[in-house]
C-alpha cells in the first residue's frame, strides 16, 4: 500500500517557453533566460534567433590609426589621412582621435583641421618667427591700433586670430593680442605706440592649442580637458583653431580649473550639455556662453580608466563602462544596466551604437574579451563573441568596425560568415528540489537550407553533455525528442549548431518525485 502511495505522488510537469529573453547570469534567472550564449541575437524576439552575419573584410590596414565617419569614411593608414578612400594627407604615426565640427574633422593629437567640403588639411597652431627687418608703427596718429609689416607675417594667421607675441622691442606690443587686420604681409592689433620704428629681429608669433586628453563637439564649440593642469576648456565659438581668445564676448574661449582628484577618463556632448567624467565623479558644464558658463560637479560613477570609447547615446540615453559594470545615464544619477551579466572586471572597454542597440566589446581583468550587446527595447543583453572594437564608428545606417587591422561591417546581408551560435541554459530545478526524471524536451524551430541545429543535456554537475537532437531541415518543424529517463536533482540543456534558425518554442516534460 505504501509502494502504491509513492507511484501516486510522482507528479508530471509540461513547461513551455515562448518568449526567449536574453544572456542572465545570476541566480534569479527565469527558465526564458540563459546563463552562457554565443551569437544570438534580439533581432526575432520574442523568437531565438542569431546574429546577422558579419560583412567580409572590406580593407586591410598596415595599421589602423584611426576611424571615424562624416558624411563618409574617415580613417588613418599609418600616417596616411583618407577620406571616402582618397589619400587627403599626413598625419604623426600614433593614436587618434576625431571628432566633427561643422564641415571638419578635427584630428588630434596632431592638431590638423580636415575640411570635408574642399579637401584641405590645416594646422590648429601656427607659428612665424622674423627673418627680415619689420616695421612698427600707429594705423594713424595717436591710434591705439599698432601695424606690424614683415614678409610673410600675415601668412599663417587669420583675422580675429588670439596670438601670442613676443621679442618686440615695444613691450606693450608683447603678450596676447588679437588680430584685428591681416594681409599676407602685415598684421594690426591693438597696443599704443607713439611713433613707427623698425626692428631687425627677435619677434615671434605663435598661436597655441592647449594639449587635451579627451575632445568632443557640442554647440559649435570644440571641448576638452587635460589632467596634467586640471582643466577644462573649450575654443573660440565655431573656430577650434582659436582657444586663447577673452575679449568679453558671446564668442570667448573657455578654460576653468577643476578641483576633484584623479585624472579625466571621458567627455561627451549630451543633452545640451558638455560631461567631463572621471572615475568617481562628473563635471557637467551649465550655461551657453562664458559669461555665463559654470561647471558642477557631481559625485557620480564615472567612467572607468581606459573606457573613454565606450561612452555612447543611444535612443537619447547615455551608456558607458564604469569599474564593474555597463552604466546608463539620462541626466539624473547614473543607473547599473549591467546586472544581468554579473560582475564585470572592466579593463578595456568599446562601444557604438548600431539599429537601436549598445554594441560594447569588454576586456575583463583576466584578459578575456566579449562583445555584449544590449537591446533597450526589451532590457536584454546578448553575447555575440571575443571581438573587440579597436575602432568603431557608426554612419551611413551602419556600424563600421577594426580588428586586427581589418575593416569590416557588424551586419551585412551579403557577407559570407557562416554564423555558429549556442545557448546554455544553466541548472534546471523544475521549481522543485526533490529528486526528478527528464522525460521529454520539443521543440519547434525554422530553419533555413544547410542550417544545423542540435540539442545537449548534461544532469546535477556533469561536465560531458549528450547529443539528445541533431538536425538539418528548410521547414519550420515540430518534432518529440524522447530522452531515456535519467533520476537527477538539475539538468541543463545546451542548443547549438551553424547557419540561420527561428526557435518559436520549446516545452520541458519533468518527472517530480516525492522526498528521498
Amino acid at each position: 500500500m505504501q509502494r502504491l502511495k509513492l507511484l501516486n505522488n510522482i507528479s508530471k510537469k509540461n513547461s513551455v517557453i515562448g518568449v526567449f529573453a536574453g544572456l542572465n547570469r545570476t541566480e534569479t534567472k527565469q527558465d526564458s533566460e540563459f546563463r552562457e550564449m554565443r551569437n544570438l541575437s534580439s533581432d526575432g524576439y520574442p523568437t531565438m534567433v542569431p546574429r546577422q552575419p558579419r560583412s567580409d573584410v572590406l580593407k586591410t590596414f598596415t595599421k589602423c590609426n584611426g576611424l571615424y565617419w562624416k558624411n563618409g569614411l574617415a580613417y588613418v593608414d599609418g600616417t596616411s589621412f583618407y577620406y571616402k578612400d582618397e589619400l587627403k594627407g599626413t598625419l604623426t604615426d600614433s593614436k587618434k582621435t576625431m571628432v566633427g565640427m561643422g564641415a571638419y574633422i578635427v584630428i588630434m593629437p596632431d592638431k590638423k583641421i580636415f575640411n570635408t567640403s574642399d579637401g584641405s588639411m590645416a594646422n590648429m597652431e601656427a607659428s612665424w618667427t622674423q627673418t627680415a627687418a619689420a616695421t612698427i608703427a600707429p594705423t594713424y596718429e595717436a591710434s591705439t591700433y599698432t601695424k606690424i609689416s614683415c614678409s610673410g607675417i600675415g601668412v599663417s594667421f587669420s583675422k580675429s586670430d588670439a596670438v601670442n607675441i613676443s621679442g618686440c622691442s615695444q613691450d606693450v606690443l608683447n603678450g596676447s593680442k588679437v588680430i584685428q587686420e591681416i594681409g599676407t604681409d602685415y598684421i594690426v592689433v591693438i597696443g599704443q605706440i607713439s611713433s613707427q620704428l623698425t626692428q631687425q629681429s627677435g619677434i615671434t608669433i605663435t598661436r597655441k592649442v592647449p594639449d587635451m586628453d579627451f575632445i568632443c563637439e557640442s554647440d559649435n564649440r570644440l571641448w576638452g580637458c587635460s589632467s596634467e593642469n586640471h582643466e577644462i576648456y573649450a575654443c573660440k565659438l565655431g573656430d577650434p583653431k582659436n582657444w586663447n581668445s577673452f575679449e568679453g564676448t558671446s564668442m570667448d574661449s573657455y578654460a576653468a580649473t577643476v578641483g576633484s582628484d584623479g585624472d579625466f577618463t571621458g567627455c561627451i556632448s549630451y543633452m545640451g550639455y558638455v560631461l567631463f567624467f572621471k572615475e568617481d565623479c562628473i563635471h557637467k558644464i551649465y550655461g551657453t556662453k562664458p559669461s555665463n558658463m559654470q561647471i558642477t560637479t557631481y559625485p557620480y560613477r564615472g567612467v572607468a580608466e581606459g573606457c573613454s570609447r565606450s561612452l555612447c547615446v543611444v535612443n537619447e540615453t547615455l551608456y558607458y563602462a564604469g569599474r564593474n559594470g555597463i552604466l546608463r545615464y539620462d541626466g539624473a544619477m547614473p543607473e547599473d544596466s549591467s546586472a544581468a551579466l554579473g560582475v564585470l572586471g572592466i579593463k578595456a572597454a568599446a562601444a557604438e551604437t548600431y539599429e537601436g542597440k549598445y554594441y560594447v566589446s569588454v576586456k575583463e581583468d583576466d584578459d578575456s574579451i566579449s562583445l555584449y550587446v544590449y537591446d533597450p527595447r526589451y532590457g536584454m543583453w546578448h553575447k555575440e563573441d571575443d571581438t573587440f572594437f579597436e575602432y568603431a564608428k557608426s554612419g551611413g545606417g551602419d556600424l563600421y568596425y577594426v580588428e586586427d587591422n581589418k575593416l569590416r561591417k557588424i551586419a551585412d546581408s551579403s557577407g559570407t560568415e557562416r554564423v555558429i551560435w549556442s545557448a546554455d541554459s544553466g541548472a534546471q530545478y523544475e521549481g522543485s528540489l526533490n529528486r526528478k526524471r527528464v522525460s521529454e524536451l520539443q521543440l519547434m524551430v525554422e530553419m533555413e537550407r544547410d542550417t544545423l541545429f542540435e540539442v545537449y543535456v548534461t544532469y546535477d554537475d556533469g561536465i560531458l553533455w549528450e547529443r539528445i537532437y541533431s538536425k538539418k531541415a528548410i521547414e519550420r518543424i515540430s518534432e518529440a525528442i524522447s530522452i531515456v529517463p535519467r533520476k537527477c536533482n538539475h539538468f541543463r540543456y545546451k542548443i547549438q549548431g551553424a547557419g540561420r534558425f527561428k526557435l518559436f518554442a520549446l516545452s520541458k516534460t519533468v518527472r517530480i518525485a516525492g522526498k528521498r
